[in-house]
């Protein structure tokens, strides 16, 4: 097993954590607030424990799934979707979503734990427009 960095995000959402929770339990939610690359949702797309998530993931012409793991679920708390297969350039990937309430509003943190075959300096900035991307969808999509 290689080191695992780590990529830390946060975002607040001025929506209760009840909705947000909602909207985050359903993994077919990646499909509008991912840009690039395309999500499109193979399997049960519940956020429970124990389900396999099958994705795949379009970069043009390119296809490719990527398999995921739903562990740690706490209602209204977090969950982790852990890879168990997935596309270049990752090794590997577990992704914890925590959310905590601030009044009529949410902070959720996403903390991913990776391996890549890219520089990390390069992997950070891909992980930092992907999470931008999705914080400005989730907001439009949850305010």
């Amino acid at each position: 097993m290689s080191t695992l960095l780590v990529f830390t995000y946060k975002t607040i959402i001025d929506a209760p954590i009840e909705k947000v929770w909602s909207f985050f339990s359903d993994a077919h939610n990646l499909t509008e607030i991912t840009g690039f690359p395309k999500v499109k949702i193979l399997s049960n797309s519940k956020t429970i424990e124990g389900n396999v998530i099958i994705m795949e993931l379009r970069f043009g012409l390119l296809q490719t799934n990527w398999v995921s793991v739903i562990e740690g679920v706490k209602e209204f708390e977090r969950f982790t979707d852990r890879a168990i297969i997935l596309p270049f350039p990752f090794r590997e990937w577990k992704h914890e979503h925590t959310f905590k309430r601030d009044g009529n509003r949410t902070v959720m943190e996403d903390k991913v734990y990776f391996s890549s075959v890219l520089p990390s300096v390069v992997t950070r900035s891909i992980l930092t427009q992907m999470f931008k991307g999705r914080e400005k969808s989730i907001q439009s999509l949850l305010d």
